[in-house]
């Protein structure tokens, strides 16, 4: 038999009656055969290698038009693999892989949107580019990476960045507008390192230490022009403990001090009675001064001075003057000789460097000597005492 042709408005040609049975059209090759079938047990129309309907499948149609190609041949170009195509495909709805995809011409294009709007480029030997100032976002728009322009990347967070790694590098200026907390080390390297905290702007500017217990800080006062150290977290005068103003002056304005002036003490007498000073404060820094008696507040060296002005004085006596702390006291003698009844007064001042520990008490005293002698200890007498260290 050669050629059959159906004529017709609506010619068909119909294999098989309705019988559950393959219904077979068959390309015996010299070769190769090939069939288009009817697998009725499976109800799939299939395009197959071989004479036997079902053997060697490459393409099957089931009832609900689902198209399968079952071969398995691997891909490892644009015309290998189970479906070739020379041109291109589209798909109107999802698109599932099972293993890998690759694009693999340089400079290859995703886009995505309706009008491509956002691209992802391959960059040949560099890597892949976001087009324009899109962003690469992360859980939510409000997190993302972004190529905001031609020279800057943004990284924003809605929270917290966190960055995890044994070292980071960062190679350039480190511009941080908010807070900055570090638990581990800072290292400045380099040959001529340097840290700047602020801008030149009109504002205080400070490293804060913040303790378990007391927050101290080192900081600049701008309105004033010092470099301050103190106590809290705060840039404020109540607290700075040492200030160094630009002329290179340093002060410590919190450092316990006092100074105090003696009233008249009358009639002291000459019979090695010891009197007190009791002076009346003309400066108590820290409050560590009441009645007669200093207190150190802190462990240290102190400076204690005292300038005394005697006068009645009747003929020649000896003197005495204390400094009485809780763990010594220092003594100094002094005697007026061969002053005669038109010579009747002196002053001298005596200091010593004193050690004291915290809450130790301090106190200056006098007692003259040699007989029913009296004189007077002037209300120019005064007293101090300073913290060294």
């Amino acid at each position: 038999m050669g050629t059959i042709q159906i004529d017709g408005s609506t010619p068909k040609l119909t294999i098989g009656n309705a019988t559950a049975e393959d219904a077979t059209i068959l390309f015996d090759g010299n070769a190769q055969d090939f069939y288009i079938a009817l697998d009725d047990s499976a109800d799939d129309l299939l395009i197959g290698l071989g004479s036997t309907v079902g053997t060697t499948p490459a393409i099957a149609i089931d009832e609900n038009l689902k198209v399968n190609i079952p071969v398995t041949t691997a891909s490892t170009s644009a015309s290998t693999g189970s479906l070739t195509t020379g041109g291109g495909a589209g798909i109107g709805a999802d698109l599932y892989v099972g293993d890998d995809v690759y694009l693999i011409t340089d400079s290859a294009v995703l886009g995505f949107g309706a009008d491509k709007d956002t691209t992802l480029t391959h960059t040949d030997g560099t890597g892949l580019t976001l087009n324009s100032t899109n962003k690469l976002c992360f859980n939510d728009a409000s997190q993302f990476i972004q190529g905001s322009s031609a020279t800057v990347i943004s990284i924003g967070a809605t929270d917290e960045i966190d960055l995890t790694a044994t070292a980071v590098d960062l190679n350039g200026t480190l511009d941080v507008s908010g807070s900055s907390q570090f638990n581990g080390d800072v290292v400045l390297a380099g040959t001529t390192p340097q840290l700047t905290i602020g801008d030149a702007g009109a504002e205080d500017t400070k490293i804060v230490f913040d303790g378990n217990a007391v927050d101290y800080w080192i900081g600049l006062d701008d309105s004033e022009d010092k470099l301050v150290l103190g106590t809290g977290s705060t840039v404020n005068t109540s607290s700075q403990a040492i200030t160094i103003d630009s002329s290179g002056h340093v002060l410590k304005p919190l450092q316990s001090a006092f100074f105090g002036t003696v009233g008249t003490v009358a009639n002291v007498t000459g019979d090695d009675t010891v009197y007190s000073y009791i002076p009346s404060e003309v400066v108590d820094r820290n409050a560590d001064f009441a009645t007669s008696t200093f207190t150190a507040p802190v462990t240290g060296l102190y400076m204690a001075t005292v300038s005394h002005n005697i006068s009645g004085i009747s003929s020649m006596e000896n003197g005495q003057g204390r400094i009485v702390t809780s763990n010594r006291t220092y003594y100094w003698n002094f005697s007026p000789n061969n002053f005669s009844n038109a010579v009747n007064s002196f002053g001298f001042t005596q200091s010593h460097i004193v050690d004291m520990d915290a809450s130790d008490t301090l106190i200056f005293k006098i007692s003259l000597n040699g007989g029913s002698k009296v004189a007077d200890v002037e209300d120019t007498t005064t007293m101090a005492v300073f913290l060294l260290g």
